[in-house]
């Protein structure tokens, strides 16, 4: 008979510790939207004549729900009282690939008696309203490989609409690039589109400079589009919405050359000629450099011309390697004594593309041309040839002559 009543007894309190109720008391908006935010109140009875203390609510949302940003799963009701209720407001939102009908969300109730674990459901219904989808497309580079030290690069980042709606007056903002990637010109971090049709595209321009430092990589900036549209095309209304897409940015490891030496004859001074400029370039990139030439660019101002402007380096370079080239130019006579700055160009093959690098390189003119006395010496050499012949002439004609003496006494002899 004991035994009887303690199985009974014990039987009447498993209702009071697990007999916890929880349903969906009401929601905002009802049914949900898909693609919007979601108030949900859940309510938790106890029809128990057992009070509950410590009692916590945990949410988890389920196939197309989510919390909001910012709010809790876990939150405290404390006391519940026996045959009483709680009821706790839940932040959520529907994401628009939310399927139609009843969506779960998963709640546990947490106690010193034991943890119980509801479903409930929640109605979400189809959105029939347009919207816009931009997803980032191609991303290309003029030129096509981005290295170290590349400047005014130009990015142009393709721009899909997948959904509906049409997307008016884009405008696009790059920002977070990494570092020693600077923008080539005062806002050319922004690029206004205009629209973006429905399965439609459309390229956001933008200028970028590669420090020389800068280790090659993927990297990635954010690229923030702001824009309007109508939910509803036979609505006036306009929702504005502001979006940020990532953009990758890939920095090739391609050969890199530094212009280490260059000899030049000293003095050198105006008026010289055939002045042999001798370089040397090293490869301080990462990869084999192939085809390497070097070229001069010539400035009308500059007082220097060269003959051929362009010479050949090396059939490979390899990384750490140096190679040495020689150009030849004539100086102008009257050039004047200063420092000159050459630019130089050094060019390669790198994947079947040409790559090339610039580098300015200095030389002075220091002594003015130097006079040479051979024009004197000639000048005198023909003037004493000149006096030695009409001395040798006047000599020849004088001897020629008969002296007046000699006559004179010839004459008297020749009477007598």
């Amino acid at each position: 008979m004991k035994q009887l009543l303690l199985l009974v007894f014990l039987v009447a309190l498993i209702p009071s510790a697990y007999a916890i109720e929880v349903s969906v008391n009401a929601q905002d908006p009802a049914p949900a939207e898909a693609g919007k935010p979601l108030n949900v109140w859940i309510k938790v009875d106890n029809p128990t004549d057992v009070v509950e203390s410590d009692v916590f609510i945990d949410v988890t949302p389920q196939d197309g729900l989510q919390l909001s940003a910012g709010e809790s799963a876990r939150k405290r009701i404390g006391v519940l009282a026996a045959g009483g209720s709680q009821t706790v407001q839940y932040r959520m939102f529907v994401r628009s690939t939310a399927a139609e009908g009843p969506n779960n969300v998963e709640v546990d109730i947490v106690k010193p008696t034991g943890d119980i674990t509801f479903d409930i459901l929640v109605e979400v219904e189809e959105d029939d309203s347009e919207e816009v989808i931009l997803e980032v497309g191609n991303i290309q580079s003029e030129p096509t490989r981005i290295k170290p030290d590349d400047e005014f690069v130009k990015l142009d980042v393709t721009l899909q609409n997948l959904g509906e709606a049409t997307a008016r007056g884009v405008k696009t903002t790059l920002r977070d690039l990494p570092e020693g990637v600077s923008f080539s010109e005062s806002y050319s971090n922004l690029e206004l589109i205009g629209n973006i049709e429905e399965d439609d595209t459309a390229i956001a321009s933008f200028f970028i400079d590669v420090e020389e430092t800068v280790k090659p990589g993927l990297y990635e900036a954010n690229l923030d589009i702001s824009y309007k549209y109508k939910p509803d095309p036979d609505e006036e209304e306009f929702l504005v919405e502001d979006i940020t897409l990532p953009v990758s940015l890939s920095i090739k490891s391609i050969p890199l050359y530094e212009i280490t030496a260059v000899q030049v004859k000293e003095p050198l001074r105006a008026g010289d000629k055939d002045v042999e400029l001798q370089l040397t370039i090293k490869n301080i990139g990462e990869e084999d450099g192939e085809s390497v030439r070097v070229r001069v660019f010539a400035k009308s101002e500059q007082p220097f011309d060269f003959g051929v402007s362009s010479n050949f380096v090396a059939p490979k370079l390899l990384p750490g390697e140096s190679a040495q080239t020689t150009l030849e130019f004539d100086v102008d006579d009257d050039a004047d004594l200063q420092e000159y700055l050459l630019d130089f160009e050094v060019k390669n093959v790198v994947d079947e593309d040409v790559v090339t690098y610039s580098k300015t390189v200095a030389v002075t003119v220091h002594e003015p041309k130097q006079n040479s006395p051979m024009p004197i010496i000639v000048v005198g050499g023909i003037i004493l040839v000149g006096v030695i012949l009409g001395i040798r002439w006047f000599r020849k004609r004088q001897s020629k002559k008969p002296s007046k003496r000699v006559r004179h006494k010839y004459e008297r002899s020749h009477l007598e």
